[in-house]
């Protein structure tokens, strides 16, 4: 598993502090930004520790990613 980053911890802590100051907080940015900090996270790993990917093959992720693609 990866460990996790300062932003990602950061995040987390606001999370908590927001919901410790106010439990009816509306949370979506913050938690839509934590999701998105541990997405880059995971990518950041496998992208550390895999061959580089073919043409066809980012094409593919690109398209997951929202950013064209088949």
């Amino acid at each position: 598993m990866a460990t996790a980053s300062s932003e990602r911890l950061s995040i987390a802590g606001r999370i908590a502090i927001t919901k410790r100051n106010d439990p009816d907080a509306d949370l979506t940015e913050l938690q839509r930004e934590l999701k998105t900090v541990r997405l880059a996270d995971h990518i950041r790993a496998a992208v550390e520790t895999a061959p580089l990917p073919t043409p066809e093959q980012l094409e593919r992720l690109r398209a997951l990613l929202g950013g064209g693609g088949s």
